[in-house]
């Protein structure tokens, strides 16, 4: 089975998922796996679809140009991200993280050049954060956080997510439609002419196999 995963995505999770339809719909024939298997991968897409768009969100919460982003938590990061910072250049990666509000008062009050060593930069820089912005930094509350979400899952996103649902929901029915009709096809096919095709050759059976799955194709 050629089917592209994400990095992240775990192909024993799509299995499990194709083993569940497999066995609700118990396909015969590759004809009928195919089905199984749009089916499968419809679904999937449904979930990647929202895993994309959580992570999108985090992204934008942490993304101090985003109107979603939040400030008590990207200050808690900027924070820890000196801790592991060892070298000017990590310092300022993490200085890119705030608001200029918020660099422009530690380039003021905790330049470079004042410190000898990258170390003691890095130890004013947390000692002014934690001293002047965090304390007066709460976390937001439910209705502000509800207002940050709003900023990131505007309309456009909301109907962009609306329409691939719908997308991926038609592409399903398809698959199911023409399975159950592949399965209808086949039932039509009774048991003596199944018996036949050891006596007489596989050449009838399959002739009438085919103007039968012709038939669906059809339809």
């Amino acid at each position: 089975m050629d089917f592209l995963f994400l990095e992240g995505e775990d192909p024993l999770e799509f299995a499990v998922l194709l083993t569940r339809l497999t066995d609700e719909h118990m396909p015969c024939g590759a004809d009928e796996e195919d089905c199984v298997l749009t089916m499968t991968q419809c679904i999937w897409r449904k979930y990647r679809y929202q895993r994309l768009l959580k992570t999108r969100m985090s992204s934008a919460r942490f993304d101090p140009r985003h109107a979603a982003y939040d400030e008590s938590q990207g200050l808690q990061v900027f924070v820890e991200m000196l801790d592991r910072a060892h070298e000017e250049h990590d310092v300022e990666i993490a200085l890119a993280s705030l608001r200029s509000h918020v660099t422009g008062h530690l380039s003021r009050h905790c330049p470079r050049y004042k410190f000898r060593t990258t170390k003691a930069w890095i130890k004013a820089l947390r000692r002014e954060v934690e001293k002047k912005f965090l304390p007066a930094l709460a976390p937001p509350c439910e209705e502000v956080r509800m207002m940050m979400a709003a900023e990131f899952l505007n309309d456009d996103v909301l109907a962009r997510e609306l329409e691939f649902e719908r997308e991926c929901d038609a592409m399903f029915d398809r698959a199911l439609d023409r399975l159950t009709r592949l399965k209808a096809a086949k039932r039509r096919i009774s048991l003596p002419e199944r018996k036949s095709f050891h006596e007489q050759g596989p050449s009838r059976l399959c002739n009438q196999l085919l103007a039968a799955l012709l038939e669906v194709k059809d339809v």
